[in-house]
């Protein structure tokens, strides 16, 4: 009886035994491994990156690009030292992450050497795998010429593989090619509908191109509620030219109720991000205190300036009118002449107005000169400013009178 039992109790051990001996080697399994590397990851990434690195030594495809992924991941930032080479043997797999992600990094010059040749290499690679952020940077060099000759057939292929894959900067190009004609002629609702789709995926310029449709009708059904919806959420995502339309509206009252506190926030956010129209826009808000800001002449003269240097022709005209008062400027009226010129020689009516007054008076930086005067006045009066036509027919009945005057003095002599 006990030799029976101590046979029984040596088969229960032998298959206790043989069950965790089983046990242990389905746990050894790269998809075992991948599994529990996978349930560690967010809580214990260390003893995940362990696992996963099991598993790729078993076999696991995938587990050298998610090694990759928790070193781009870090919380202190990318750890592109470490992610290179499990990057590279992802490539290896045709991982199309992992080569895109290596496209990215020669493109930007991340850890390894800028090279737009092999960043085109791997983004073709990852876009003949379906990546549809790989093809649409691989249109992107095929419409710029960067790392490889310009090509807008493939340019545009890439364009729509990655759009149909719903990638919202594909999206929006295929639009502007839509609006612009570029595939054929000008079709505007096919554009909206491209971009439509981007700006539902968030793509800002696309909610910004929506909202002028809708606002005009063009390619779109007349909706000033929806112009406005896309116009804000435009501007929410940060897109300068949607702040600076969003702000003009709330300055105006244009389907808003006029309110220059919000304008200013508005004014301010694409200012802040160099836009030089919004820049000027808020020079006149600290010139005027308007929205809640203080009355601040040098303020507004810094915002002047920046819109000035930039380029812009109405920045250009205030910087030359509060050089010419002092006004948040020292006052110097030849640099003021300087400024003003600048503007008008840019096409800017009202600054060809004021040349053509300065001319007309002398000083103020510029002699006396009705040729001039008239020049500018003539120039202002093409574009429709109505008090340039005024002084113009004005010149022109004080010319007429300097030469009468100059016929009765010589029939005195």
């Amino acid at each position: 009886m006990d030799r029976f039992f101590r046979n029984a109790l040596f088969l229960c051990l032998g298959l206790a035994l043989g069950g965790i001996y089983l046990n242990y080697r389905a746990s050894q399994t790269p998809w075992a491994l991948f599994a529990t590397a996978s349930q560690l990851a967010a809580k214990n990434p260390l003893k995940a990156k362990e696992y996963y690195a099991k598993a790729a030594a078993a076999g696991h495809r995938a587990a050298p690009w998610l090694i990759a992924s928790l070193a781009l991941n870090e919380p202190t930032g990318p750890n592109y030292q470490d992610a290179l080479p499990w990057l590279n043997q992802a490539a290896n797999l045709e991982e199309p992450r992992a080569l895109y992600q290596l496209g990215e990094m020669f493109e930007e010059g991340l850890y390894v050497p800028k090279m737009l040749a092999k960043a085109t290499h791997y983004y073709k690679k990852a876009a003949s795998l379906g990546h549809r952020e790989a093809q649409s940077r691989l249109a992107f060099f095929y419409e710029t010429g960067q790392g490889l000759q310009p090509d807008p057939k493939e340019a545009l292929y890439w364009r729509t593989q990655a759009a149909a894959k719903g990638e919202p900067e594909s999206l929006f190009r295929l639009g502007e090619a839509y609006a612009a004609g570029l595939n054929g002629p000008p079709d505007i609702a096919q554009a909206a509908r491209l971009w439509l789709k981007a700006a539902q995926f968030g793509e800002p310029r696309a909610q910004y191109h929506l909202s002028r449709l809708y606002e005009t009708g063009s390619g779109l059904p007349k909706k000033p509620i929806e112009a406005l919806r896309w116009l804000t959420l435009a501007a929410e995502n940060g897109l300068a030219e949607a702040q600076e339309a969003l702000a003009l509206c709330y300055d105006a009252g244009q389907g808003v109720s006029q309110d220059r506190a919000i304008a200013a926030k508005w004014f301010q956010k694409a200012a802040d991000q160099g836009l030089p129209k919004a820049q000027n826009n808020l020079g006149v808000y600290y010139s005027q205190g308007f929205g809640g800001l203080p009355k601040d002449p040098e303020r507004a003269a810094q915002w002047y300036l920046r819109a000035a240097l930039a380029g812009n022709l109405e920045a250009q005209l205030n910087v030359g009118l509060i050089r010419a008062k002092g006004q948040g400027l020292s006052q110097d009226y030849k640099e003021a002449a300087v400024w003003i010129k600048k503007a008008a020689e840019g096409g800017l009516a009202q600054a060809q107005f004021f040349m053509g007054a300065y001319h007309e008076a002398g000083g103020l930086g510029v002699p006396k000169d009705y040729e001039l005067a008239k020049k500018w006045y003539a120039l202002a009066a093409e574009q429709g400013l109505p008090e340039a036509q005024e002084r113009l027919s004005a010149l022109g009945s004080l010319k007429d009178f300097e030469k009468f005057q100059a016929v009765q003095n010589l029939e005195r002599l």
